[in-house]
């Protein structure tokens, strides 16, 4: 892989970055702006599917953020669980990593069975970095056994407004960094949990429930966390409508 960037691709990086950071402009939510950046950086690169990982700065643990496929959302769990694999190589060096093919066996020979069992060969993996601290690694994983040129540089613009989006102001202190995560990853549970309701609900895949999530999202111009929490708030109060064993009794 080189970091030389085509005509083709650059205009396609400027115009997913363009559509991926236009809401910031409007009220938005951490992680339907991180997602979307996800999803935009994965089509621009032609990835099979792409998570990120963060490491919670209070006490180190690595925490999966976002994914945009439930296959992608198991390998970063797993890395996060065994805290091993690209992302928490990249966390904890602060620089790129690369593992194509066969390569990514030798290197993480515990991840290689889930890795592949999911349809993947090789990775990507960036650093998300806020003044001198890296915060977490934005992954890109590949059915292929090599990952295409010019990766590099296009995943370090998504990686870095991803981090703007999450950290949102100026100057921060260490506090702010961990108040930021922890409103992304509440987030997330409610955006999982959602995604549960809808698949059971409208007999859809978990990938699909996500992308139906997306839409209901777009076409109420609403935030992606606001939508989920209404979908919450929708069964939970039709569960509390329901009668109880003693009323029928």
């Amino acid at each position: 892989m080189n970091s030389q960037l085509d005509a083709a691709l650059r205009d396609h990086a400027v115009q997913e970055l363009a559509a991926a950071t236009a809401v910031l402009v409007a009220d938005h939510d951490i992680l339907g702006s991180v997602t979307n950046l996800l999803a935009g950086c994965q089509r621009c690169l032609r990835a099979d599917g792409s998570g990120i990982v963060v490491r919670r700065p209070d006490d180190g643990r690595l925490e999966f953020l976002a994914a945009t496929s439930h296959r992608a959302e198991d390998i970063e769990l797993y890395q996060a669980q065994l805290d091993r694999g690209p992302a928490p190589d990249t966390i904890a060096s602060g620089r790129p990593v690369l593992a194509e093919g066969a390569a990514f066996d030798r290197r993480w020979p515990e991840l290689a069975e889930p890795f592949h069992t999911r349809g993947f060969r090789s990775v990507y993996a960036h650093p998300m970095q806020w003044r001198g601290q890296t915060l977490g690694a934005v992954n890109l994983f590949y059915a292929g056994e090599s990952v295409p040129d010019g990766a590099e540089p296009v995943t370090r613009a998504f990686s870095d407004i991803a981090t703007v989006v999450i950290m949102q102001s100026g100057a921060v202190r260490t506090t702010d960094v961990v108040a930021q995560l922890r409103t992304a990853l509440t987030e997330r549970i409610v955006i999982e949990q959602a995604k549960g309701v809808l698949a059971y609900t409208e007999d859809l895949t978990v990938d699909a429930a996500f992308e139906r999530l997306l839409t209901l999202a777009a076409e109420r111009h609403r935030t992606l966390s606001e939508v989920a929490a209404g979908i919450i708030d929708g069964v939970a109060g039709t569960a509390s409508k329901m009668p109880s064993a003693t009323d029928e009794a």
